[in-house]
């Protein structure tokens, strides 16, 4: 089998759309999505576990040899996937894998990955509309998300990291999908700008994850949509909490169609795919500075149930109720409980003050003439 693709970015976008054009690639089988990472994740850490992070080196086992282990196990599953879609190359598209690159990366090595970015404030209008996401959430959501994967991105190179965005598919959906192809070594297909037909014509569900149509035919007429959606005070809120982000891929604060260049200079020609290698110059070159540092996650996958939720929400509370019922925990509380009533003043001792203070200045007044 050829290098896996792994598709990542934020929810809402485009990745379902990106999905489904390569995965009506000849060559290429991507199903829906799997979240298989947080399995893997699992395996290598196991959860709620101070020596969940060892267990294996316990048993003499080298992170090495389990990630060959992993790979072995989870390979031949999206292997057979393809084979029966009578393809060569599997991929798999999950948005949360964007915070799982680093472990995708060390179990398959060989594997390359494929980010998708849109404008903020598409993706904040979706989040809001579909996920019942706050406008400040969701901004914040899709700056982390982003700086996550440009972090990995830059660590991983050329070789095995690009990024495209989802407006120059929509806009320029020929030229970009060849830039793509290139960077893949695939060859090219006019399957890729009749997805729809393609998947029509294997069976596929007329909706997919992300409640997407894959009879949808690529539309530039969505890149814009949010205008229409968003406040003229939500769209400031977005620009505040993701301007820099937002610069850095290009974006418009006003206008998704309108994109900078990623990755060449006039009179070049133009590249709609930002490699490892090209986000590494451009952040070299950025000012002011670009931090990616590592992102706290702190989100909820969205397509959890409700009843999921409220058993995790209730096995947390029990879990914190049975921590507070330790002993050590109890009598770190009673020491704290004691400091405090120490820290407050006496009743007893501020009523004695001040009548001391009242003495005190009655017996300096000069007595009253008569």
């Amino acid at each position: 089998m050829s290098q896996p693709i792994f598709v990542v970015g934020t929810m809402r976008s485009g990745s379902t759309l990106l999905r489904l054009i390569l995965d009506s690639h000849e060559n290429i089988a991507i199903g829906e999505e799997t979240g298989f990472a947080g399995a893997l994740a699992a395996t290598k850490q196991i959860p709620n576990w101070r020596y969940g992070g060892e267990w294996y080196s316990r048993l003499g086992w080298s992170e090495e040899e389990l990630d060959e282990r992993l790979r072995d196990f989870y390979g031949p599953m999206f292997e057979r996937h393809a084979t029966s879609q009578g393809k060569a190359r599997w991929g798999d598209k999950t948005p949360f894998h964007s915070w799982h690159m680093a472990d995708l990366a060390r179990v398959f090595p060989d594997a390359v990955f494929l980010a998708i970015s849109r404008h903020p404030a598409a993706v904040v209008a979706s989040l809001t509309k579909k996920f019942h996401y706050g406008v400040e959430e969701a901004a914040d959501y899709w700056t982390s998300t982003n700086l996550e994967v440009l972090r990995h991105g830059k660590d991983l190179g050329g070789d095995r990291f690009a990024l495209i965005r989802y407006e120059d598919i929509v806009g320029e959906p020929e030229p970009t999908l060849r830039d793509l192809m290139d960077w893949l070594g695939e060859p090219w297909s006019d399957d890729l700008l009749r997805h729809q037909a393609v998947q029509a014509a294997k069976g596929a569900p007329r909706l997919v994850d992300g409640s997407t149509s894959t009879r949808a035919p690529i539309d530039s007429a969505r890149a814009n949509a949010w205008r229409q959606i968003l406040t003229t005070g939500d769209q400031e809120t977005v620009r505040q909490r993701t301007g820099a982000v937002a610069a850095f891929l290009g974006y418009d604060a006003h206008d998704a169609s309108r994109c900078a260049d990623l990755t060449s200079v006039p009179p070049e020609p133009r590249r709609r795919l930002m490699t490892g290698d090209g986000l590494r110059t451009r952040h070299r070159s950025w000012s002011p500075p670009l931090a990616l540092a590592p992102q706290d996650r702190g989100v909820v996958v969205a397509d959890m149930s409700v009843q999921d939720m409220a058993r995790r929400l209730a096995q947390a509370e029990a879990s914190l109720a049975r921590v507070r019922s330790r002993p050590v925990v109890r009598a770190s509380d009673a020491v704290r409980r004691a400091q405090k009533r120490a820290s407050l003043p006496n009743l007893a001792e501020l009523r004695t003050a001040a009548r001391r203070s009242l003495r005190a200045r009655s017996q300096r007044r000069p007595p009253r003439q008569g």
